[in-house]
């Protein structure tokens, strides 16, 4: 604490700051009956090189060590903002740099520290840049750096059947097919659905043929009547199984209409190799015949086995004629069941 003057005075002093830190050597008018202020002391200090400081304590009326004056030190954050030390023994936060940013135009410009040294980005953020497939994105980060594949030039407009793409920083043209079926040139029925960009793989087309029955020559689906005649066969083959496995068949025998179907004949051919006719058998209107002997059933049989025969018959002569045929328009109009030769 100062003392009262008894008379006025011009002292020389040190002025304090609120923490007793050195602020500089003055003359101070003291008043008669007065003292001192608290930021003041007669206790004089004078720094032994430009830049040192001293604290002085008011209870001991003792002045600190000398250390380095780091007041209005300037520090920085990653992103270049700069900031002051407040006290002569003050030290930089943690993460916060010491070295300043590189010079740059804070209208148009960024810097960034990425852990080893400054970067300075231009300023981009509205801009539109594009990814290698040509989709646009939007820059909304003042650090931005454009990412591998991508480009600042607008992509062109793509012509049918085609989508451009980013080639080694330039906008190229690939053949674009994607969601299209493509049919086997060797095989017409055998289809796929196009998933990559890129021209269709060999051995395919984007042609459709017109029938199943179509072969690829020449560059162009042609109609094949061996293909066609092949595929008839098959039908008509088609055609006497179903008739054969028809569960709704019935033969006449005996003036009496009697099932034949699958089940019906199953039945038939084990009764006949047992020998032995149970009480009575039931017709396809579902009639009971009793005391039916082995000789009638065996009568119910052969006409299901003329039957069989009869579809046989047919079918070979339907083959016949479809082999007959000349034209692919005659073998694809022929009708399956329809004949009568």
């Amino acid at each position: 604490m100062n003392n009262i003057k008894q008379t006025a005075v011009v002292v020389d002093v040190s002025h304090l700051s609120p923490d007793g830190w050195w602020l500089g050597n003055e003359k101070q008018h003291v008043a008669k009956g007065t003292a001192l202020g608290a930021d003041y002391t007669e206790t004089l200090y004078t720094p032994t090189a430009e830049g040192l400081t001293s604290r002085f304590d008011r209870e001991t009326q003792t002045w600190s060590e000398e250390i380095i004056n780091r007041t209005a030190t300037p520090y920085y954050s990653i992103e270049g903002r700069e900031y002051r030390l407040a006290s002569p023994d003050s030290a930089v936060p943690e993460a916060m740099l010491v070295t300043p940013p590189p010079d740059h135009d804070p209208n148009t410009q960024a810097v960034l520290h990425d852990g080893e040294k400054w970067q300075v980005f231009d300023i981009k953020v509205g801009q539109s840049y594009w990814d290698k497939s040509g989709r646009e994105y939007v820059v909304s980060d003042d650090y931005f750096a454009l990412p591998n594949e991508c480009t600042w030039e607008r992509p062109p407009a793509a012509r049918e059947n085609y989508a451009v793409r980013l080639v080694q920083g330039k906008w190229e043209e690939v053949e674009d097919h994607r969601g299209k079926e493509i049919f086997n040139k060797a095989e017409c029925l055998q289809v796929e659905l196009v998933e990559q960009l890129g021209p269709i793989k060999d051995g395919w087309t984007l042609t459709a043929p017109p029938t199943p029955f179509h072969e690829y020559k020449n560059g162009t689906w042609q109609p094949s009547t061996d293909r066609a005649k092949k595929a008839k066969r098959k039908e008509i083959n088609a055609w006497r199984v179903e008739a054969e496995n028809d569960v709704r068949a019935t033969v006449v025998a005996n003036d009496t209409v009697w099932d034949a179907g699958p089940e019906a004949r199953m039945r038939i051919d084990s009764t006949i190799l047992a020998g032995v006719m149970p009480p009575y058998w039931t017709d396809a209107n579902n009639q009971d015949h009793h005391g039916m002997s082995i000789e009638e059933l065996k009568q119910v049989k052969a006409a299901i086995n003329l039957q069989g025969f009869v579809l046989h018959d047919k079918q070979r002569k339907m083959k016949q004629e479809v082999d007959n045929l000349e034209s692919f328009e005659a073998v694809l109009a022929f009708k399956v069941g329809q004949q009568t030769v």
